[in-house]
């Protein structure tokens, strides 16, 4: 079923003009945001853990790796199904032992299957041109 030009595909849906609750509680808290910053500020100096877990957060963001991830290719790379059998045990083993992140596993799986993909695509392209070439097109 396709839908007509300029016919939403949610006739029913949020009427125009009605504000986000989000944005209604911030505007409600807007005028107290120093008292609550101050209270925050104050309990996390007592030691409430919730408290100090939120400033700590706002002043110590969590570190992103910058460097990206660390991981040592078979000789050969990613070109041969034997290397990629030990990629992958290898990114299990890194798992494992805490080196990397799940997150960052498949992260890097995912990059790596782009990456295979491509070398593939190359591939087929170099054989169309030769065959192309052998053809003389």
């Amino acid at each position: 079923m396709t839908f007509q030009p300029g016919q939403s595909g949610n006739p029913n849906g949020r009427p125009k003009g009605i504000i986000d609750k989000r944005i209604e509680l911030r505007e409600l808290l807007q005028s107290h945001a120093k008292d609550l910053i101050e209270k925050l500020i104050e309990d996390a100096k007592d030691g409430e853990p919730s408290a100090l877990r939120l400033c700590i957060e706002r002043l110590l963001p969590r570190i992103k790796p910058e460097n990206g991830i660390n991981f040592q290719l078979p000789e050969g790379g990613i070109e041969t199904g034997d290397n990629m059998q030990q990629i992958t045990n290898g990114i299990t083993d890194a798992v494992a032992s805490g080196q990397m992140t799940i997150d960052e596993a498949e992260k890097f799986n995912e990059f790596l299957k782009r990456q295979r993909w491509n070398l593939e695509e190359a591939e087929r392209k170099k054989r169309d041109e030769k065959w192309k070439k052998e053809r003389g097109w």
